[in-house]
């Protein structure tokens, strides 16, 4: 079982390690409250806020409200919301699990979608074996007044053909420590393809540890990792890599 690390040492050791900004992404109602309440503890730390599809059945109308509130509270500035909460999410579809009916897990992504729209922010998009449904309701979006929605991937492990997709409808595409797994041929393949400036780099932690700490507690210092391999990949030097994704995410996430 893996120990749980404290905030304050993994935000201690990711500065170590360089990293400039970290933001913690909500799964639930409690706990985008917790994230929201970790980024007014650190300056550097930011937070998502939003409903996974995991817990889609029980996400009702005063849970969006409450998602709501929460982007508003002691929000002034940025249209009157909360400049620590940077995206609504995650939210999307998981047909891996299933732990919820399909029929609410559209309901809750298309609400916070809306809601992603209402606040001016960018969303945080979970797929897991849901490809065609996430295209086809983020593709409604892609044009006419819902163009200005502003959407990620996270942790991408779809093949190259979905990820030209998710380009075409102006998305972004997140990679985590898969991309370093022995079995993740394909999925370095698909790295290669996507071009560097829709690319940002995460670790989905705790989970995902790359392949270097499997069997560790993943953090956000070990993002690094997910940087080299895709240096390795494209050719490209840590450098490159390291400025030209940490420029993407703090434009789309209006970081700085």
């Amino acid at each position: 079982m893996l120990k749980k690390m404290t905030p304050d040492f993994a935000v201690k050791e990711s500065l170590r390690e360089n990293v400039k900004f970290i933001i913690n992404v909500g799964s639930s109602l409690e706990g985008s409250k917790k994230s929201l309440e970790y980024s007014r503890l650190y300056n550097n730390v930011f937070a998502s806020v939003g409903v996974h599809p995991h817990d889609a059945g029980d996400f009702k109308d005063k849970d969006l409200a409450a998602l709501e509130a929460l982007v508003k509270r002691d929000g002034i500035s940025n249209n009157n919301r909360n400049k620590k909460i940077v995206a609504i999410g995650e939210t999307g579809f998981d047909y891996f699990r299933n732990l919820s009916p399909k029929k609410d897990q559209i309901k809750a992504f298309i609400s916070q979608i809306e809601l992603a729209l209402k606040c001016n922010l960018p969303l945080i998009v979970h797929d897991r074996d849901a490809h065609a449904d996430i295209l086809k309701i983020l593709g409604s979006y892609s044009s006419g007044k819902s163009k200005k929605l502003k959407a990620v991937v996270h942790c991408f492990s779809g093949s190259t053909d979905f990820a030209f997709k998710c380009l075409e409808l102006g998305l972004f595409i997140s990679f985590t420590g898969i991309i370093t797994f022995p079995n993740a041929k394909s999925l370095g393949e698909t790295v290669k393809e996507v071009p560097i400036d829709k690319i940002f780099i995460e670790t989905d932690a705790p989970f995902l540890a790359p392949q270097e700490k499997r069997g560790q507690e993943n953090y956000p210092g070990f993002v690094k990792y997910v940087a080299y391999k895709i240096a390795e990949l494209k050719n490209m030097s840590i450098a490159e890599v390291a400025i030209i994704t940490s420029k993407n995410a703090e434009i789309f996430f209006s970081l700085v």
